[in-house]
């Protein structure tokens, strides 16, 4: 037997226009569709690819190659939170940074012991002095930096005393919007983390009594996660963080990608494809008036069937004694 030592299967988003239009017998051998039909079922491709997105379409399986794990750090003024594209405070990864000396108030340096990881208009959150404790997180952006003596420039001045020692954290790209958030935890400078609890409903944060009192300030112990269109929005237990070292670690899925060119992939494993292009077809067949058959639905039950079991949930299953009443 002779096999082809080849793995890998791709379409593009103009592949899966032509297949659907072959379903329907809209297109003959050699032919193309035109520009406009194109367009058409391009954007028609891309409501199907949200639709599929997350856990919308019902399936066990879960879109694990969408999860991600996304830092949000803290701040010792609010316990209220965004996250998205937008968010300030939000990235999927980020660089660690020491100051070496202090820097004055009110001046636009910070030095640190490296600037390995760290690049122009970076987002740079700065732990400022409070008084001379633990004082919030300032966040500014990178001008310039010398990596040869580690002076950071920023883009503004420090609103207060940045004392030797202190913490900065450096990213160069913000996170996506969260369709849903999966598990959290706090962690601290050795890297330990503790277990945070997702609240369930508005009802459950809502009720805290002191949810919005600064004088209810230490380490957030549960979140509730409220998802907007654009930016998101995380709600802590506490009015604030009692230390800014820390910050959260929330696993999360993300949104698909769509599709904007024509030689675009599908954000999507190889078991999706026959979905994606027999949904495209049942969406496609009233705008070229064809038949949706009693095969074509078949054809879509089956592949919709074999997709959805792609990475199905596993969950941990705990049992505990207790009478049967």
């Amino acid at each position: 037997m002779t096999t082809s030592g080849n793995y890998i299967l791709t379409v593009t988003r103009d592949t899966i226009i032509r297949d659907a239009m072959v379903n329907m017998g809209k297109l003959g051998e050699g032919e193309i569709p035109t520009p406009q039909e194109t367009t058409d079922m391009a954007r028609r491709l891309n409501y199907i690819v949200k639709q599929f997105q997350g856990k919308s379409d019902g399936a066990p399986g879960l879109k694990t190659w969408t999860r991600k794990r996304g830092f949000l750090f803290l701040h010792n003024t609010t316990g209220q939170y965004t996250v998205g594209p937008d968010a300030t405070g939000w990235t999927n990864s980020f660089t660690k940074l020491t100051t070496t000396v202090s820097s004055a108030a009110g001046t636009n340096t910070i030095t640190v012991a490296s600037t390995a990881g760290v690049n122009v208009n970076d987002s740079i959150g700065v732990q400022i002095s409070n008084g001379g404790g633990n004082g919030d997180i300032q966040w500014l952006k990178v001008n310039s930096f010398n990596a040869g003596t580690g002076v950071i420039t920023l883009n503004g001045n420090l609103a207060a005393l940045v004392a030797q020692g202190a913490q900065a954290f450096d990213y160069t790209t913000t996170a996506q919007n969260p369709l849903t958030i999966e598990a959290a935890v706090l962690r601290d400078q050795q890297n330990e983390d503790t277990p945070i609890t997702i609240m369930p409903s508005t009802q459950d944060y809502d009720i805290l009594p002191s949810k919005t009192d600064l004088n209810n300030i230490s380490d957030p112990t549960s979140i509730y996660y409220e998802w907007h269109l654009s930016n998101s929005f995380v709600f802590t237990d506490v009015a604030a963080a009692q230390d800014v070292q820390k910050y959260l670690v929330l696993t999360y899925l993300e949104e698909i990608q769509v599709f904007n060119n024509p030689l675009d992939t599908p954000e999507y494993p190889v078991e999706w494809f026959s979905p994606l292009v027999w949904a495209l077809t049942k969406q496609s067949c009233p705008m070229f008036n064809a038949p949706w058959t009693q095969l074509m639905q078949s054809n879509y039950t089956e592949a919709m069937s074999i997709a959805r079991k792609k990475q199905p949930e596993n969950t941990s299953m705990f049992f505990q004694p207790g009478n049967d009443e």
